[in-house]
């Protein structure tokens, strides 16, 4: 009897040592790394999460629930999502011996565009009895853009086609300095700097070089997001940042200069979107990410006064090109001030119906109507590492 309660006794104080050690080391040397593999994918592609645990004592850890929460637009594989938050909460367990790393990796399908990432974890410890709970909260983060996916639908591709003899036939023409075609006689017209002046020593007459024109190509994106309706048409909408995303790709394949407006919130600046005009894949990417963090819970801001002076300010050597998901008067009337100024213009009108109803007569014949459409495993990969 008496060796029962030595045992007991001795089984309490190993109990209770075993705690102590645990609630006050527990922490210590743990260290937790949550990342995306790649910043930035397209709607609809797969991603990867990176978690990695890192037990940096010899202390062993029976069990650690490791817990953070992202956007449920980031669908990870075997997952419920629970339809009534934004967020999605995940909850992963792991076991470290002393010195051990554990490294898992997580696969997803990236739902819908929009910047997401993660700020924080929360880690849950426990004792070797599983007795103890304890909580440590880490800061961390990590972001990924998830990029519209550029419009791609037959009935687009015969606007791009359209769209692009438009530019074509209609581009200003400019000398290129770099384009060099000739020597010629000097006339009074020439500027001094296109003086050849070792053709004009050989001669003893005035030689200017000339010069190849080519085509000035500059296209300006107007995105119109502003919702009238008592319900908001958010699919409609998506689908309007889906066609700007596929004009920016066929701009930047043909090596146009173009520009983006659009009233939608930013969702990091809180400001409409406003990107000056450029050219090449860094700008195409710039604007991919600019669309990609446009927030539609935010109210849009009223397109016709925001950029009214913007529109003005157009001349001959710019195509200018709309989208809408909306017809309402105010806008129309923006789109008619190009008929005031003699300037030319392109309406994309993203509708689910297959009439055009209420266009105004004076720019129906620049409306090109592009119906709508909807966008539509875990993976764990377990390495251990001593360290």
């Amino acid at each position: 009897m008496i060796q029962f309660i030595a045992i007991l006794l001795l089984a309490a104080i190993l109990y209770m040592v075993q705690r102590f050690i645990y609630m006050k080391f527990w922490a210590r040397n743990l260290e937790v790394d949550i990342h995306f593999e790649g910043k930035e994918i397209f709607e609809g592609e797969r991603g990867r999460l990176v978690e990695t645990i890192t037990n940096g004592k010899r202390l062993p850890l029976p069990m650690i629930k490791c817990k953070f929460q992202t956007s449920r637009n980031l669908m990870f594989d075997n997952s419920t999502v629970n339809q009534n938050t934004d967020n999605y909460y995940r909850n992963d367990v792991f076991t470290l011996g002393g010195r051990e790393r554990l490294t898992r990796t997580i696969a997803f399908t990236a739902a819908r565009r929009g910047l997401y990432n993660i700020n924080s974890a929360e880690l849950v410890g426990t004792d070797m009895f599983f007795t103890l709970q304890t909580v440590f909260m880490m800061k961390l983060y990590d972001e990924i853009y998830v990029l519209p996916r550029p419009f791609n639908t037959s009935e687009f591709k015969n606007s791009l086609q359209w769209i692009n003899g438009e530019i074509k036939s209609k581009c200003h023409l400019i000398e290129d300095p770099f384009e060099f075609r000739g020597i010629r006689e000097y006339q009074p017209y020439d500027s001094m700097k296109s003086i050849n002046w070792k053709a004009t020593a050989r001669t003893g007459e005035l030689r200017v070089n000339m010069r190849d024109f080519t085509s000035q190509k500059v296209v300006r994106i107007f995105l119109n997001l502003e919702d009238s309706g008592v319900i908001k048409r958010t699919e409609a909408a998506e689908a309007a940042i889906k066609v700007a995303a596929g004009l920016v790709k066929n701009f930047t394949e043909e090596d146009m200069e173009f520009a983006l407006y659009s009233n939608g919130i930013d969702v990091l600046s809180k400001q409409p979107i406003r990107i000056k005009r450029s050219r090449g894949k860094n700008h195409e990417q710039q604007i991919y990410r600019a669309l990609a963090r446009i927030d539609l819970k935010e109210e849009c801001a009223d397109m016709a006064e925001l950029f009214k002076d913007t529109v003005s300010a157009g001349d001959g050597t710019m195509c200018d090109y709309h989208i809408s998901v909306n017809s309402y008067p105010e806008y129309q009337k923006l789109l008619e001030s190009y008929d005031n100024q003699h300037l030319d213009f392109l309406w994309l009108y993203v509708t689910s119906g297959a009439e055009l109803l209420g266009i105004s007569s004076r720019i129906g014949n620049r409306c090109r109507p592009i119906r709508s459409w909807h966008t539509a495993t875990e993976i764990d990969l377990d390495k251990t590492e001593s360290l």
